[in-house]
């Protein structure tokens, strides 16, 4: 009988030893866990149609690459966070190839095709020949080019805002870097379109104003494989600098010859317009000491934390290098023109072109990598010239010099 009562004692007191495992165990499954962090709500509905004419191909490629690469980090990037009024954004995105009348065309199959806006296209010969067709549009466009004509003035062009600095502003911040060094006496050679004659009203401008005299002015072609002889008779007025006004591949052909062929050794400026990877690759060795005025994209890991756009600069260098390996001193352009819509739209709480407008008018500033942005009913631009920085080439690198 004893030994059947410490039988079932045993067997209970196991039992009782399972129970309360198992309701331990069971509590430990119940315990209160960690919240994890919730994601960005997956934008819905209609996605809102943004266009993007620009040069992918054609003499202007080398901007329309980085146009597409800052494009494609843009709308990823808005995207995972939410979208715009919680709506997905697709850019329909398309090959101006650099053709004037391409660009033109373009602009109004996009209006067809329901886009809300458009940015680009990305070249001021490209946009002022578009210029009818984006005014006959009315709806918000942002060119990337930076003929000050683009957007002056704006009683002409109510719809019509663009991202890059005035030419006379790049004139403007060349002038304090020459002042600084005593030079009064330049040469300047343009590319022979819109783009070149819009840096040479602006240095005219600026002589007529006295702060420069010109001694020698020559232009060239688009597509030219020498502009020695230009740079020649340059040199023969005895200029204290050269200015060279060109995109790439011109502006490094300029550098090449002035160093290789004719050895030039006063300062050589190029205008913004020059500052793409592009640069370095085609001039090589004769980059070297060459001056550029340029946005803070270029430098944007050298800018203090000081700067204002310091934390733009940041996340917008870091995403671009880490995909793309090379700073393009074009990208930031689409960039901040998809910025600055993006807050628009957000501010007039509606797509409505006019309402878009409208608040880009009232937005006051906006921060972005190009610039501080702060536009209004007068100036579709609203960048100042200050913030403009001056950059040369060493050894092989962008370097900031103020």
């Amino acid at each position: 009988m004893k030994r059947k009562l410490r039988f079932w004692y045993a067997t209970a007191l196991l039992m009782a030893s399972l129970l309360f495992l198992a309701a331990c165990a069971g509590g430990e499954e119940e315990a209160p866990r960690m919240p994890t962090p919730t994601a960005a709500r997956q934008p819905t509905g209609e996605p809102i149609k943004i266009g993007v004419n620009i040069e992918q191909s054609g003499a202007a490629s080398v901007q329309g690459e980085a146009y597409v690469r800052a494009a494609t980090l843009w709308q990823e990037k808005v995207n995972r966070e939410g979208g715009i009024l919680g709506r997905p954004v697709e850019l329909v995105i398309v090959d101006n190839k650099s053709d004037p009348t391409e660009a033109a065309v373009l602009t109004r199959r996009l209006v067809q095709q329901g886009v809300v806006a458009i940015v680009g296209p990305g070249t001021s010969p490209t946009t002022l020949a578009a210029m009818n067709a984006i005014l006959e549009s009315k709806i918000p466009v942002f060119s990337m080019g930076s003929a000050d004509s683009i957007v002056v003035p704006v009683e002409q062009r109510p719809n019509v805002f663009k991202t890059p600095f005035h030419a006379s502003q790049n004139v403007e911040a060349i002038l304090v870097d020459m002042k600084r060094r005593g030079i009064q006496r330049i040469g300047l050679l343009t590319v022979n379109n819109p783009y070149g004659e819009s840096g040479l009203a602006a240095w005219r401008a600026a002589e007529q104003r006295g702060e420069v005299q010109i001694v020698a002015a020559e232009k060239f072609e688009a597509n030219a494989t020498d502009v020695t002889p230009q740079l020649t008779r340059i040199m023969s007025a005895n200029p204290q600098a050269v200015v060279v006004w060109a995109i790439p591949p011109g502006a490094p052909l300029a550098r090449r010859n002035a160093v290789e062929n004719l050895r030039i050794n006063v300062p050589m400026y190029h205008d913004a317009g020059a500052g793409a990877e592009l640069f370095l690759r085609l001039a090589g060795q004769s980059a070297e000491g060459a001056f550029m005025i340029h946005p803070k994209t270029l430098v944007w890991d050298q800018i203090p934390p000081t700067d204002r756009q310091y934390q733009v600069l940041q996340e917008f260098g870091r995403l671009y290098t880490q995909r793309y390996g090379e700073m393009s001193g074009f990208a930031s352009y689409v960039w901040d023109a998809l910025g600055l819509l993006k807050a628009a739209i957000e501010k007039a709480g509606s797509t409505d072109p006019q309402a878009i407008i409208r608040a880009l008018e009232t937005m006051g500033e906006y921060v972005g990598a190009t610039g501080v942005f702060r536009m209004d009913p007068r100036d579709h631009l609203g960048l100042s010239a200050s913030d403009l920085v001056l950059v040369t080439i060493k050894n092989g690198k962008w370097q900031l010099v103020r």
